[in-house]
């Protein structure tokens, strides 16, 4: 007999270079590009919360903020729980309060271990952060000096 419990479900998530996250070692195909850009950015975050008013104006950065733009966001952060749980991943993001934010201790991720200085990761990063999205040059620049350290 089978045990009742679901099995053990690994996510490693990969910023250095591109942007994509891995479930059991397969890739989880995002039906929404932007579904997939919020989840870069709670990554980015490191675990801090990301209100939907910053989240619009980082993920829509030449559009005000309206009502239009509010709706936009929740239909994405709906596609975005929906992929993770689709995928035995929906426990990595939490939301309170209309924010949210990347359970970090859910997730194995190539910067978290860089920074951590965990099994010699230095050498994963060569130079190159989330090359999907420029909003990730500012923590680029962070790793470039940290990699001169």
């Amino acid at each position: 007999m089978q045990d009742s419990q679901t099995p053990e479900v690994r996510i490693f998530i990969r910023t250095f270079g591109y942007f994509d996250v891995f479930v059991n070692g397969s890739p989880i195909l995002f039906r929404s590009e932007k579904a997939k850009e919020l989840l870069a950015l709670l990554v980015d975050r490191r675990g801090g919360y990301v209100s939907s008013s910053e989240a619009i104006s980082i993920l829509w950065e030449n559009e005000p903020l309206s009502n239009q733009t509010r709706s936009r966001y929740r239909k994405v952060a709906m596609r975005l729980k929906d992929t993770l749980e689709l995928f035995g991943a929906g426990e990595i993001v939490e939301s309170v309060q209309g924010k949210r934010r990347l359970v970090t201790g859910a997730v194995e991720c190539d910067l978290f271990e860089y920074l951590a200085n965990k099994n010699n990761a230095s050498y994963h990063f060569l130079g190159s952060y989330l090359r999907n999205y420029s909003w990730g040059e500012i923590t680029l620049s962070e790793l470039l000096y940290l990699s001169q350290q």
